[in-house]
């Protein structure tokens, strides 16, 4: 979904979670991720054992190492791809999209901000969140060790605190805050940690619950979807202050963002058992995409670039977009199996 909603103008986005619900894939993309790392925290055996603290927190660094160098390889790829593309096709615009103009006109104090993550392009935002909300879970993946209730409150006062506040992370060398503010999207990956968390603990409780929540969580998502397709948005110049509580921010992660993705993974948490049986190939090729997560993030985002390339210099068709999707598509698999294979031989 990412991939599609990153090149502008697809039929395909259609299809895609942002026309349906006020949330979109990047709030998934960040719950996924934390219900990940409750599997790396707790092991193997339902969490009842979990792994030691100081094991935990090194994991967590060498990833959060990890997806920082991942973000500034896929940043000075996508920064080279504008430039090629400005030199061959001989359209300087090009080397303004996205924010792109300071790397190349102000280019020492943007590799330095490229180095601190205080420097992002379009399209190029989500990894850098990544990072520092790895860096927050260390904090809150040892709250849990005490109490998962601790770990919990301690991250909605945090998201409290930034949306009362408008508490920011500054950009630099531009002007201008993070697009995604890692202060308040913390919530989601806290979340999703502690949904798999306590659905490995309390088995039956949490089974109970959802099926308890699904009526409520489906209702919620229909809501959802009427909203968008109405095209309604709180006006800023009306809701109470602090403000970012009433609208649908995606800076702040407003709490109806919030609302949405939690409804969302209710209503299709036992879409799953179904969609393997009756759809098999695709679940597996989906899967194989989720298990390697960061390289199809990486790949797919440089390829989403080229496809806007692609569209701006060319006559966008039905056809030429479902060509861009299918390469996409094909291109992100063979990224998975070559992970994997590299994973099994290291």
């Amino acid at each position: 979904m990412i991939f599609v909603n990153h090149i502008p103008g697809l039929d395909y986005s259609l299809v895609t979670l942002r026309n349906y619900a006020i949330s979109d894939a990047a709030e998934l993309f960040v719950f996924l991720a934390g219900c990940s790392l409750a599997f790396l925290t707790n092991g193997s055996n339902g969490g009842s054992e979990p792994k030691p603290v100081g094991r935990v927190i090194m994991r967590l660094l060498l990833r959060a190492f990890e997806i920082w160098r991942a973000q500034i390889v896929t940043i000075s790829i996508a920064i080279a791809m504008l430039g090629a593309g400005a030199i061959a096709f001989n359209d300087p615009l090009l080397l303004e999209w996205h924010g792109a103009g300071p790397a190349f006109t102000d280019t020492v104090r943007s590799s330095i901000g490229l180095a601190l993550l205080t420097y992002q392009i379009g399209y190029f935002n989500i990894l850098p969140l990544y990072v520092v909300l790895l860096l927050l879970a260390i904090v809150f993946v040892v709250l849990s060790r005490w109490s998962l209730l601790l770990a919990l409150v301690a991250s909605v006062a945090l998201y409290v605190a930034t949306l009362a506040f408008q508490l920011k992370l500054p950009s630099w060398p531009v002007g201008g805050a993070w697009f995604f503010n890692p202060l308040s999207w913390q919530i989601l990956i806290v979340l999703g940690f502690l949904s798999i968390t306590v659905q490995r603990r309390y088995t039956a409780v949490w089974h109970e619950a959802v099926v308890r929540l699904w009526p409520w969580a489906a209702a919620v998502v229909c809501v959802g979807a009427v909203i968008v397709w109405i095209d309604y948005r709180p006006d800023p110049m009306t809701v109470p202050s602090p403000r970012f509580f009433f609208l649908f921010d995606k800076e702040f992660l407003s709490p109806v963002r919030i609302l949405s993705m939690m409804a969302v993974a209710i209503a299709f948490y036992p879409a799953y058992p179904v969609l393997s049986r009756q759809m098999g190939p695709a679940v597996r090729y989906f899967s194989s995409l989720g298990r390697n997560s960061l390289a199809v993030f990486c790949v797919a985002s440089l390829l989403a670039l080229g496809g806007q390339i692609v569209r701006y210099l060319g006559e966008p068709t039905f056809l030429f977009d479902t060509a861009i999707v299918v390469t996409g598509l094909v291109v992100l698999r063979i990224t998975a199996w070559v992970a994997e294979f590299q994973s099994s031989t290291s």
